[in-house]
């Protein structure tokens, strides 16, 4: 707790930037939860929720790349402005579905949000470094796991206050609203434009093609065993954990019979889980590539817990430490990378991430919902289980073999492209 207090007071210029996220996050969730309930209200069938869940993860398999590169090629600043402007005026489009036959709208709206989303997720998580002193970084994306557990925690059952109170079309001017708090926050930051200037300091000799290819994005992806590794875990991770994501409202309807509450129970304990990771993550700050493998491999073990747990509370406390160790293997890996990559291709780096995961995810979801027809809840929970561990085996034994110098920052096998301390 001191440490984060400690980044608070130091970092202002991140502090403006979790605030931001802070708000526009809580706003998503307000969205979230009044969105689906209007189009249950009016269409009263699933598929449009369906459709509207697999919007929101289609457009990052085009709009993810491109956002990474438009992080490393521009000004950052201006695609978070961008984005979060333009997120507030798409936001105010669901004010104008009123029955069956404007329901077209909740889908180009949703899917204008999920574009600009794209392009605004790698730009911010790339400027996390270049706000944040190194020997804050740790701490920074451990605050980055809690931040995300507490809006989940508290966005969601605040947006169904809201939305059931006062109506869905106060929880989407709330959720507009937010996105212009948010951009106004992130027009007071400070954030320097220093990913430019390699790129603009280079002139035409020899030397100069030298400099280009050195930090090209797959020269980094062939050349760094951390990222190779973080990347297949990007591909393998998310077929457990999109089996997860469907499973928790299942369990709590069909496996312990506890209907609304037991689906708020259990996504409950889910944001309690990413919130704890938070305080943990400075504990491992010497320990970030072993943090890493462990917190996987803890979640997925607990997972298998889950699926066989008899009771709810059970399965709940399970599922909790799940999520602090998902959270703390979260945040070690997003250290990893801000730390042992050139900051001239983090946005790219971390779009690519995104992208794998998000179809990865998507697919595993439509996935276990067929296969819930089929399967029982219990086994599917197990062998999603299962998954997160052979993935955090899989990837974690050529992580831990990756040697570090002592002393240094930088990748015995990619000496080149880890930055150096002042970079």
């Amino acid at each position: 707790m001191r440490d984060i207090l400690l980044l608070m007071q130091t970092e202002t210029q991140y502090r403006r930037l979790l605030f931001a996220s802070l708000i526009s996050g809580l706003g998503d969730w307000f969205n979230s939860v009044a969105l689906l309930s209007l189009l249950l209200h009016l269409t009263g069938s699933g598929f449009a929720v369906g459709l509207t869940l697999a919007v929101r993860t289609l457009p990052y398999l085009v709009m993810g790349p491109i956002g990474g590169i438009l992080a490393d090629r521009l000004n950052r600043k201006a695609i978070l402005l961008v984005s979060d402007f333009a997120r507030a005026i798409l936001a105010l489009s669901f004010l104008f579905i009123h029955d069956a036959s404007e329901v077209w709208i909740a889908y180009a709206g949703t899917f204008g949000l999920v574009v600009f989303s794209a392009l605004f997720s790698p730009a911010r998580t790339a400027v996390i470094p270049q706000l944040v002193q190194a020997q804050h970084v740790s701490q920074a994306n451990g605050l980055e796991q809690s931040t995300s557990g507490l809006v989940m925690a508290v966005g969601a059952a605040l947006g169904g206050i809201v939305t059931a109170a006062l109506g869905t079309q106060v929880a989407f001017i709330t959720n507009a609203a937010s996105f212009l708090v948010s951009g106004l926050l992130c027009w007071s930051i400070q954030i320097p434009n220093d990913h430019l200037h390699r790129r603009s300091q280079v002139g035409t000799g020899p030397s100069s093609t030298q400099a280009i290819r050195k930090i090209s994005f797959w020269s980094v992806f062939w050349r760094s065993r951390v990222v190779q590794v973080i990347a297949l875990q990007s591909l393998l991770w998310p077929i457990g954990g999109g089996a997860i994501n469907v499973l928790l409202s299942v369990y709590g309807y069909q496996v312990f019979h506890s209907g609304n509450t037991g689906v708020g129970v259990m996504y409950g304990a889910l944001g309690l889980g990413f919130l704890l990771s938070g305080f943990l993550i400075p504990w491992f700050t010497a320990w970030t590539r072993q943090a890493a493998v462990v917190g996987f491999l803890i979640e997925g073990l607990c997972h298998i817990l889950v699926s066989q747990s008899p009771s709810l509370w059970l399965a709940s406390i399970c599922l909790v430490l799940a999520t602090i160790g998902a959270g703390v293997g979260n945040a070690s890996v997003t250290t990893l990378i801000m730390q042992m990559v050139t900051k001239e291709v983090h946005g790219r780096v971390f779009a690519m991430f995104d992208t794998t995961s998000s179809v990865t995810i998507a697919a595993s979801m439509m996935a276990t919902g067929v296969l819930l027809n089929h399967v029982p809840v219990r086994t599917i929970g197990f062998s999603a289980g299962l998954v997160i561990v052979m993935a955090s085996v899989v990837t974690g034994i050529p992580l831990l073999r990756t040697k570090l110098p002592p002393k240094s920052g930088k990748l015995v096998d990619d000496p080149e492209l880890s930055p150096s301390r002042g970079d």
